[in-house]
């Protein structure tokens, strides 16, 4: 009995330990995602289903709205990592803050050019107010894209910064705004609504870093098995998007507060199927071209090299383990 009651005790305090072991192994670091779109599905499914955690990662989820200001949170040390444009990024690290992309959630630009319904075609936006979540994002981004498919100049437009994707919609429902650009869930809510979609964006295939997940260097450099963490986290979590399509959807309904059961399975088919990587190895070319375009204007992104913007060697670490080939075995 004796000999049976240290061991119940041993046992107990032996499992005390390990929670207290497994609780302290928990790493914080904040996360800022930057829009209410599907192309955030990857940090949200990875915290509802616990993905972080499960790597060791007590990952504290932010919403910033837009690129430029989910940049400039990561610069003032509000946040560890964000998930936003790569033009922050660029724009970033050209004023000479080392920001680094380690991982793309989307390559290209997700987005649709919407109008209100009575605008029946593209010319009919000239001298009109169309609105984007902020200048330098890539909502922006995606607005100057469309204008230029439809060889109208920026100057023809009057662009207004309306904060974030949702509220781009509610302007256009008020009549404060003739068009913008939405992403999905939003853009597929505003078809709903009677809003026109005057071209999908994403078909143009323009190489981009809509959503990448961006560190400081010097963070990287002093933490990588933080890094390591969140890169087993990102693929864990894309693999359980592209396999749990009813688990994805009821996270993508909890942040975007929306329940349309034909708008969560078109978000979802948009977003994993179509543009999610099993590998999203953060898109050297797409920094190439941004460089290249801004270099019209800047010297210092014309001596710029892309290869400094991307950190790929925590995907090709993973990649080279088989960590992500098994998932998928699974």
């Amino acid at each position: 009995m004796i000999r049976f009651l240290k061991f119940s005790f041993t046992f107990a305090v032996l499992t005390l330990s390990f929670f207290r072991h497994d609780a302290a192994a928990q790493e914080k670091v904040r996360i800022a995602y930057s829009a209410i779109s599907g192309a955030m599905l990857t940090p949200w499914v990875g915290a509802e289903a616990g993905i972080f955690k499960k790597h060791g990662l007590d990952a504290q989820l932010i919403y910033i709205a837009g690129g430029p200001t989910a940049a400039a949170a990561l610069v003032g040390g509000d946040v560890e990592v964000s998930l936003a444009s790569g033009d922050g990024l660029i724009r970033t690290r050209l004023q000479g803050v080392e920001l680094v992309s380690v991982a793309d959630m989307t390559s290209t630009l997700v987005f649709s050019l919407m109008s209100r319904p009575e605008i029946s075609s593209a010319r009919e936006l000239k001298g009109k107010r169309l609105g984007a979540s902020r200048f330098g994002s890539s909502s922006h981004a995606a607005l100057l894209a469309g204008l230029k498919h439809f060889n109208i100049d920026p100057t023809e437009v009057t662009i207004l910064q309306m904060g974030g994707i949702p509220q781009i919609l509610a302007g256009m429902e008020a009549g404060a705004i003739s068009g913008g650009v939405l992403s999905p869930p939003i853009n597929i809510k505003g078809k709903k609504l009677g809003m026109r979609e005057l071209l999908e964006i994403g078909t143009l295939k323009i190489p981009f870093q809509t959503n990448t997940f961006i560190a400081k260097r010097d963070f990287i450099q002093k933490n990588p098995e933080t890094i390591r963490r969140l890169m087993r986290s990102i693929v864990e979590s894309i693999h359980r998007i592209k396999t749990d399509q009813a688990f994805t959807q009821k996270a993508l309904a909890k942040y975007t507060k929306i329940e349309d059961p034909d708008i969560l399975a078109e978000t979802y088919r948009i977003f994993a199927q179509n543009y999610l990587a099993r590998v999203p190895y953060p898109s050297e070319e797409a920094v190439k071209l941004r460089l290249a375009e801004f270099g019209a204007k800047d010297e210092k992104a014309r001596a710029a090299n892309p290869r400094d913007f991307v950190d790929p060697r925590w995907l090709k670490e993973l990649e080279e383990s088989g960590f992500i080939a098994r998932l998928y075995k699974q």
